[in-house]
């Protein structure tokens, strides 16, 4: 190929890339502000899945004391934690369920989630992850959505940020979002938000509960592809200030840990065309700093100037898109090459465990990464 087609490729896919952002990331659906009505709802039964969660947990628990809509039951599933969970969760006023020795063929997180609704006595069931927070209208803000649409509500969370370490996760976020299809002008939704689902128990019992996704590593999507397989229907909404997490704040290995169990698999669960423009946004992406060192190692300054323009470009966009979704820094956008780099890193490594059935270590377990 002549040098001048191969400057022509290398424009075609960084234009391609910027083109599909606003494809991508056309909306952000936020999760509608409380009408304070005084209306009635069903009743709601909280169920936390929680292994080796002391830390997080009192937390979740204190916010969910404070709520202008309490709900109806609390309940805490401690799955053969190691640490003080269960201790934590009853000086916190919820219901303990005590799990040991789980059943061959069931993750984790599964096994936890159906052990809790089966103890469950709501109409609703509210399945939250033990780091998320609320603030004291969220409990209502998601029954109104409920009552307004009929249908399983999910909530992708505002993610929020302490260390350096954390903003690794601006990536993976994004490329999540997007795979999932939800901020499409005309949403395609893959999957649900697992830290955040809200489903009556009547529809859960339809689709076989956890029990039919027992043994999914990304059982949130799973659940998705049973409701659709039933014929019902699910929303999904952006988080913000009032429904937010901190996702493993327990350090860069925990980070590193779970982006290898989820990327993957979420893959391949996601549809071919949303994969397609999430693949060569990603292209686009990586190509920008390629160039700039290329151009610089040739001493080609005009074209170093061109991509380092586009660079900028790429750094304003990304900066926009991080406000929408998390606390994440300016830096994280200007220094977005070495995010790059370990997202690939990341989904290379889950990939190859995915294809070759290898395991991944998740909170003290070793699990399939074929599930």
């Amino acid at each position: 190929m002549s040098p001048t087609a191969l400057l022509i490729y290398r424009f075609v896919v960084i234009l391609i890339g910027l083109a599909l952002t606003p494809i991508l990331f056309h909306h952000f659906s936020r999760l509608p502000k409380s009408k304070k009505t005084d209306g009635s709802y069903p009743t709601l039964s909280v169920i936390i899945p929680a292994r080796n969660e002391e830390k997080n947990l009192p937390l979740l628990l204190q916010d969910l004391q404070r709520q202008s809509v309490m709900p109806y039951e609390i309940i805490c599933v401690d799955d053969d934690s190691t640490d003080l969970t269960a201790e934590v969760a009853k000086k916190h006023g919820a219901e303990v369920v005590f799990l040991k020795d789980k059943p061959v063929g069931w993750m984790g997180k599964t096994w936890a989630c159906q052990n809790g609704a089966n103890t469950a006595s709501g109409e609703l069931l509210l399945f939250l992850d033990a780091d998320v927070r609320l603030g004291k209208d969220a409990l209502q803000r998601l029954l109104e959505q409920h009552a307004n649409c009929g249908c399983t509500v999910s909530v992708q969370l505002y993610h929020k940020t302490e260390k350096a370490y954390e903003q690794f996760s601006l990536l993976f976020n994004l490329v999540q979002i997007a795979a999932n299809g939800a901020t499409l002008a005309v949403p395609h939704n893959v999957g649900l938000y697992g830290p955040v689902i809200l489903i009556s128990q009547a529809d859960y019992e339809l689709i076989g509960g956890h029990e039919s996704v027992k043994n999914q590593l990304v059982e949130d999507m799973a659940l998705a592809h049973r409701l659709k397989k039933a014929g019902l229907t699910y929303r999904l909404f952006m988080g913000d200030q009032e429904l937010s997490y901190r996702m493993y704040s327990g350090g860069f290995r925990e980070l590193f840990q779970g982006w290898i169990k989820n990327m993957a698999a979420g893959a391949i669960l996601t549809s071919a065309k949303v994969f397609w423009m999430v693949f060569f946004w990603i292209c686009s992406l990586t190509s920008v700093p390629i160039q700039i060192i290329r151009y610089a190692g040739e001493k080609n300054i005009p074209w170093m100037i061109v991509f380092s323009v586009l660079y900028f470009v790429w750094v304003y966009l990304l900066r926009l898109l991080s406000k929408k979704i998390g606390q994440f820094s300016f830096w994280a956008s200007l220094f977005y090459p070495f995010l790059i780099f370990v997202f690939l890193l990341i989904f290379l490594i889950s990939l190859l465990k995915k294809v070759l059935g290898l395991k991944v270590i998740w909170k003290g377990r070793s699990i399939a990464a074929n599930k």
